[in-house]
């Protein structure tokens, strides 16, 4: 591994340097560290691990990666308008950096599925704040065609839906949970080492956003915006972790490890208060 796998440095980087040499410092870490091969990874262990895996733990696992490789693809096939909002060609590098690292992220979990699990992933694990990600989308590509102000007030939602809520909250508590209920117990290394990558790739991700988003939130308007789009997508964000675990019909318990109401929520009030400065408690 390279050294940054295990460790991700300082999430938010400084707000000493402007906006594009922390652009440009970010895609050159991009190209020195995000160059792992989804392919290179070694499952023969996870293989074994998953053969003699409890059947509930089966389920559980089918869903919970079902929800990321769901996640990695619906943002990879949607980025192309974030990048489009740059406001600079070093902005843009960047930005254009996250895509390639989410289709790496989504190949990694479709030949987990393919040479792991060994079959394909299930339809029903709801993310509904993955879903409105067309409608984001569509406001995005419509401020490209308008003024300064309608272009940032659409950045704005834009981070703050992708890097600020879906990677910021939803894939960082992820982590947490994989680590609780399978990595803890030495289980499953190779995608133990999927996510350490994916990790520090989002590393950047969450930190350019949230950087952007703690600017951009020193003008009250674009504060109140912030809060306002976490405040309603709270209840989606919940849904992830209260829905049942169902594959192929028949319901699994969800491991008690999981906690994921409790996790989401301190991600999401830590989230907050790395934005807007201030405590807030949900």
């Amino acid at each position: 591994m390279t050294e940054n796998v295990n460790k991700i440095e300082e999430l938010i980087p400084s707000v000493d340097k402007t906006t594009d040499e922390v652009a440009w410092d970010l895609y050159r870490k991009a190209i020195r560290f995000g160059t792992w091969d989804p392919a290179a990874i070694d499952l023969s262990q996870d293989k074994r691990d998953y053969e003699a895996l409890d059947e509930d733990l089966k389920g559980y696992l089918i869903h919970f990666c079902t929800g990321f490789l769901d996640a990695e693809e619906n943002v990879a096939l949607k980025f192309c308008p974030w990048i489009m909002l740059g406001s600079s060609t070093e902005q843009q590098a960047f930005l254009s950096t996250q895509l390639l690292e989410e289709f790496k992220h989504t190949e990694f979990f479709l030949r987990y599925f393919k040479e792991v699990i060994g079959r394909e992933r299930i339809p029903s694990v709801k993310n509904a704040v993955q879903q409105k990600l067309d409608e984001r989308v569509k406001k995005m590509l419509a401020a490209l065609d308008q003024g300064e102000e309608e272009r940032e007030e659409a950045l704005v939602e834009g981070l703050t839906h992708y890097q600020g809520i879906i990677e910021g909250v939803q894939a960082m508590t992820g982590y947490d949970v994989f680590q609780a209920v399978f990595g803890s117990k030495g289980l499953f290394p190779g995608l133990g080492e999927g996510y350490a990558r994916i990790k520090e790739d989002e590393g950047r991700h969450v930190g350019f956003g949230l950087r952007m988003l703690k600017l951009f939130a020193r003008k009250p308007e674009h504060a109140k915006r912030i809060l306002a789009l976490y405040e309603e997508y709270l209840p989606l964000i919940l849904i992830r972790y209260d829905q049942p675990v169902v594959v192929d019909g028949m319901e699994y318990p969800t491991p008690p490890e999981v906690r994921g109401r409790e996790r989401v929520t301190k991600m999401f009030e830590r989230r907050l208060k790395d934005i807007l400065g201030v405590s807030v408690t949900v």
